[in-house]
């Protein structure tokens, strides 16, 4: 019973990733899109296989591409293309060919979290459809659930485990540095998203080494700190207009409420004790130690180097003279939902088991061919 509650666990980060940006944002929430996406994510992380679980999260692909589609064509042609490999995936499990459906399902997730130099498509959602973005990071955590639970038990997967970690700790490294040189806000949000990407890479790669649950936390981790850093900008643009690093800071005065949860998903983005981020990486690095220390060493160098950026972004945006505004802080709507975000990051930041116990008996378990 207590492994079974992995599921749904999943799907309860997958309806608040979903929920969150629609309740956010003003005006008109459109609600049949959100419940046939919390209906695919439910068939995808219950059905018990993998062809079914691997075309649900297809079909969610094309629901968020359809809402893509007038904001950004480039993000909603990632979305689309990822559709058809998860598709092909699901038609790969069915006919017996596990390790083709490893590899499509691993282009999918890199394809899903943005990593270099797959990241063009997330990086238009970024910049473009925020609210799109925000949601399919939550169905990219059904994509990553249902990957360790029906292909990366097979033998194949030891075999790629090493390419993928080191090959994401370089997608890390350099999407870091990037982050580093960016001149506005949603240049700091494309580039921690890419680079969170990298890490997820990394942990898919340590899950072949029993890192089951620990890899299900980075991704979960990623879907709440970037959720929330992608709605605070947006709360902030839609208050002052495009954030440029250049322009004078000091929003902090206007938006202490914003200022605070801004920087709190920040610090969870970036391993801030006390918060899911911290166990993320301390899981991740573990493993990653006995696997490759050169991996190891990148990926803490690029945590170190996504600090000093989001501390400096955080800087040129909030601190130094205060500006004046008349727009108001956070409204009710939008203090709910950081709350439930901030609530999910320290929960696991503090009582990780909560999720890692379930997952780690659930994901385990080989399933039935």
């Amino acid at each position: 019973m207590t492994s079974f509650s992995a599921p749904w666990e999943a799907l309860l980060f997958c309806i608040v990733l979903l929920a969150a940006p629609v309740l956010a944002q003003p005006g008109r929430r459109p609600v049949l899109p959100l419940l046939a996406l919390i209906f695919t994510q439910a068939i995808a992380l219950f059905s018990g296989h993998g062809t079914i679980a691997y075309a649900a999260v297809a079909g969610s692909a094309l629901v968020h591409a359809a809402g893509a589609w007038r904001l950004t064509r480039t993000g909603a042609l990632m979305l689309f293309t990822s559709a058809g490999i998860t598709a092909a995936a699901a038609v790969s499990i069915h006919l017996g060919h596990l390790t083709v459906a490893l590899v499509l399902s691993c282009i999918a997730i890199a394809m899903r979290t943005g990593v270099m130099p797959l990241h063009v498509g997330v990086a238009q959602l970024c910049d473009r459809a925020p609210v799109i973005q925000t949601q399919q990071l939550a169905s990219a955590i059904a994509l990553v659930f249902i990957h360790l639970r029906f292909v990366d038990h097979h033998a194949a997967a030891m075999t790629l485990a090493p390419w993928l970690i080191r090959g994401g700790a370089v997608a890390a490294i350099g999407a870091a540095l990037i982050t580093l040189v960016q001149k506005d806000l949603r240049g700091f949000y494309r580039g921690t998203t890419t680079m969170h990407g990298g890490m997820v890479l990394a942990a898919l790669g340590t899950a072949s080494y029993g890192g089951f649950a620990a890899a299900l936390l980075v991704m979960v981790t990623m879907g709440l700190a970037l959720g929330g850093i992608g709605i605070m900008t947006s709360a902030l643009e839609s208050r002052v207009g495009p954030v440029s690093f250049s322009s004078p800071g000091g929003r902090v005065v206007a938006f202490p409420v914003l200022a605070a949860a801004f920087a709190l998903f920040g610090g969870a983005g970036v391993g801030l004790p006390g918060m899911a981020g911290f166990v993320a990486d301390d899981l991740l690095l573990h493993t990653l130690w006995m696997e490759s220390p050169a991996s190891t060493v990148a990926i803490i160098l690029a945590s170190a180097f996504l600090a000093v950026a989001t501390l400096t972004g955080y800087a040129k945006t909030f601190l130094g003279h205060g500006t004046p505004s008349v727009t108001p802080d956070l409204l009710t709507r939008e203090r709910m939902v950081v709350a439930t975000l901030l609530v999910g990051l320290l929960v696991l930041g503090f009582t990780p088991g909560v999720l890692l116990t379930p997952a780690d008996s659930f994901l385990s378990v080989t399933p039935p061919a």
